[in-house]
């Protein structure tokens, strides 16, 4: 647990490795410290339980990066050519951004510069990026400025992550100004994506974003 604590996510094969025991040991012992609601088991690995904080970015971007980036490619597969759309925070909707390499003439409004970068590429995409103060660990662009820039669009999707979601639908995250952003682009999207990996349904943040009425 230490260990975990100490990292913020570790792989099955990095604490086998560490223990000098076998991988089948640590899946095991995880899931039994995960059922007993000391760690959180993922695919491959275990993160701490914590309510008040994200993982890094970095840990974020290995786990479950597989179901991350199937998530990407489905929900891109939605989205028309020539369409516009909002594209927020979190490392799925970069692997959504990731793939929408096979479209064109898109008009996309981000608050995300890894997405921003991700499609800067494509001559044939207008991408506008707003303004604000940047979280350097994770290129999140938030504040009273960035919520103004989106107020100032209307697009056909609005693509958005989440850090956990209640049996009952809310929607919940660690940061109040990125569940301003994320109604702001709710409130500005003809239509809203929300791509979550299933440990969502196992991380409970502080902030309360919306309930899940009119997601699809």
């Amino acid at each position: 647990m230490r260990l975990v604590r100490s990292q913020g996510y570790m792989a099955n094969e990095e604490m086998a490795q560490h223990f000098s025991v076998a991988v089948q040991t640590i899946r095991r012992d995880v899931t039994h410290l995960a059922e007993l609601g000391l760690l959180c088991r993922h695919h491959g690995g275990a993160t701490p339980v914590s309510t008040v904080e994200n993982l890094d970015y970095d840990a974020r971007q290995i786990l479950n990066s597989s179901a991350k980036d199937a998530i990407g490619r489905y929900a891109a597969a939605l989205i028309p050519d020539r369409s516009s759309l909002f594209i927020n925070i979190g490392t799925t909707t970069e692997a959504f951004a990731r793939s929408l390499t096979g479209h064109r003439d898109l008009r996309i409004v981000t608050n995300n510069l890894h997405v921003a970068s991700l499609v800067s590429g494509r001559a044939d995409f207008h991408t506008i990026i707003a303004g604000g103060q940047l979280r350097p660990q994770d290129g999140a662009i938030l504040g009273a400025t960035a919520i103004e820039t989106l107020s100032s669009f209307r697009t056909e999707f609005g693509v958005i992550g989440i850090s956990g979601i209640e049996e009952d639908g809310t929607l919940l995250d660690f940061d109040l100004e990125e569940i301003q952003c994320a109604r702001t682009i709710i409130r500005n999207s003809r239509r809203v994506l929300l791509l979550a990996d299933h440990t969502k349904f196992t991380r409970h943040p502080l902030g309360r974003g919306r309930g899940s009425a009119g997601y699809r």
